[in-house]
């Protein structure tokens, strides 16, 4: 601990000196903008030494093209879209970390489908995100009820088509996250089907992905620490001020409280220490993607991380992983 917080203080000295000739500007996506509206609730925002230019995207997909067409610095995303766009040989490393609950991602399914159980998925059609937390969900359901893939039909959409196509029956049953589950639970009155939650199957950690080139700036490069340390901090409120979060992702993202309200109940968002371990668990799902014939070839993850900025932000989270324990 003394170690972490020595390392700490001297990524702060280095910081305040990189900053001091220029005020950079760091280009942020965010997957529908939740992580950056509980850095702005919570004040992480007040006194930037840096300006922070924000996309928003749907899924984390398009935050990684944008990553890789260096249109943006840094991307909050989840570990699955990170894997692709590592194996396809994108420019950019794993900075951050936080948790959501693997529950929070779940096959969902119209009350009339005639799916009560996982075998019930049998012959049917099931929307999924290629390559991301849905498709992954699936595989792993199918070997949990002892199916095929062939035993199901995929059909490869984005978390918006695929709500029409169970909404217009075109498939029988969708494989989405947060906030997609609760939008559709409350305005569609899609049910969840019985074990079909993601624990068990995956870890339900996201990413903070930099740009290798923003990392190689020391400007940017402080300024990326600094956003890893406002966030764990901002993290933090969220999960001890639910009802507040939950009337800003309403206000801000145009969707009712009986939305927001069970979105952020159900997935946990925490952070968690940026260490070694999130890579052996990130190479556990490239292999089974490799094994399904998802990846093309196999890949080796453990250069895809960079440690050495979460020094600050990991003490956040050892204190808070302390309360949970």
């Amino acid at each position: 601990m003394r170690f972490s917080f020595l390392l700490a203080m001297m990524i702060t000295a280095l910081t305040t000196s990189a900053w001091a000739a220029d005020k950079v500007t760091l280009r942020l996506g965010d997957v529908k903008g939740d992580r950056f509206i509980s850095l702005r609730e919570s004040g992480q925002l007040k006194d930037l030494p840096y300006d922070l230019k924000l996309t928003s995207f749907d899924s984390g997909a398009p935050v990684q093209e944008a990553l890789n067409a260096g249109a943006l610095d840094v991307g909050f995303t989840g570990d699955l879209p990170f894997l692709f766009v590592y194996a396809a040989g994108a420019p950019v490393k794993a900075v951050g970390a936080w948790q959501n609950n693997p529950d929070s991602i779940a096959l969902l399914t119209r009350a009339d489908s005639g799916i009560h159980s996982l075998k019930d998925l049998k012959g049917k059609q099931i929307a999924v995100n290629r390559g991301g937390w849905g498709h992954y969900l699936v595989l792993g359901l199918l070997d949990r009820a002892g199916l095929k893939p062939s035993d199901v039909t995929l059909r490869f959409l984005g978390p918006v088509d695929g709500r029409a196509a169970l909404a217009s029956h075109a498939v029988d049953a969708w494989a989405t996250w947060e906030p997609y589950v609760s939008s559709a639970m409350v305005i569609d009155k899609d049910v969840l089907v019985p074990q079909g939650g993601g624990k068990g199957i995956l870890s339900g950690y996201s990413y903070a992905l930099a740009r290798e080139s923003s990392l190689q700036d020391p400007a940017k490069r402080a300024a990326i620490a600094d956003l890893q340390a406002r966030l764990a901090k901002a993290q933090i409120w969220a999960e001890q001020h639910p009802q507040a979060f939950a009337k800003a992702l309403s206000a801000t993202l145009g969707m009712p409280e009986s939305i927001t309200q069970p979105w952020i109940a159900r997935a946990q968002i925490r952070p968690i220490e940026f260490t070694p371990k999130l890579a052996a668990t990130l190479q556990q799902s490239a292999d089974f993607f490799f094994k399904n014939r998802v990846l093309p070839k196999s890949v080796d993850v453990h250069q895809a991380f960079d440690y050495s900025l979460a020094a600050q932000a990991n003490l956040l989270a050892e204190s808070q992983e302390a309360k949970h324990e």
